[in-house]
């Protein structure tokens, strides 16, 4: 009998060439304008394969204003914060430890995790070798400031880039991280 593969956490997301995530803002309407068919399609395609969506609260309150309601109301939401209680969605707040969480969520049977976003979020779990493939869509545009993809310096984490495709003017590049 063959185990099932664990779950993963992978981060998947877009950012510019210059290595920006948001603008400082936490805006992303700089990606609403590279509408890519390709695009599109690569992310139904990982959605999928996903059945568990967790983020910080900035990413989660930057989620609701540009969709007008919660997207990922089809998958189990975590958002982490230390302020916000309650949410009027299919979420649930946790303001706890957020490596042992995921850890902890990791062991339970499922699909993989998308962590959507938060840079702080993201940073602790990569220091905590928690994150286990990075999916990152660069897109065609320079910010020149913004939201960076991680928080603080971290001592280096080598990856392994496991495949490159082209998504109309976007380049996906799919990383699996070597702890």
């Amino acid at each position: 009998m063959t185990e099932p593969n664990p779950r993963k956490v992978i981060l998947y997301l877009a950012q510019s060439l210059d290595g920006f995530i948001a603008e400082e803002d936490g805006s992303t309407a700089w990606l609403a304008a590279l509408n890519s068919a390709e695009a599109d399609n690569a992310y139904q395609e990982f959605y999928r394969g996903v059945d568990t969506v967790v983020m910080g609260r900035k990413t989660y309150q930057q989620s609701l204003q540009r969709a007008g309601t919660y997207p990922y109301q089809e998958k189990q939401g975590y958002v982490f914060s230390k302020t916000l209680h309650d949410t009027d969605d299919r979420t649930t707040v946790v303001a706890g430890n957020v490596s042992e969480f995921i850890r902890q969520l990791k062991s339970e049977p499922g699909q993989n995790i998308w962590l959507v976003g938060g840079a702080d979020i993201f940073t602790e779990l990569l220091k905590a070798q928690l994150v286990d493939e990075l999916i990152l869509t660069i897109a065609p545009v320079l910010l020149g400031d913004g939201v960076s993809l991680v928080s603080t310096n971290l001592t280096d984490i080598p990856l392994t880039l496991k495949q490159t495709r082209t998504l109309g003017q976007l380049v996906e590049l799919t990383y699996q991280i070597d702890y």
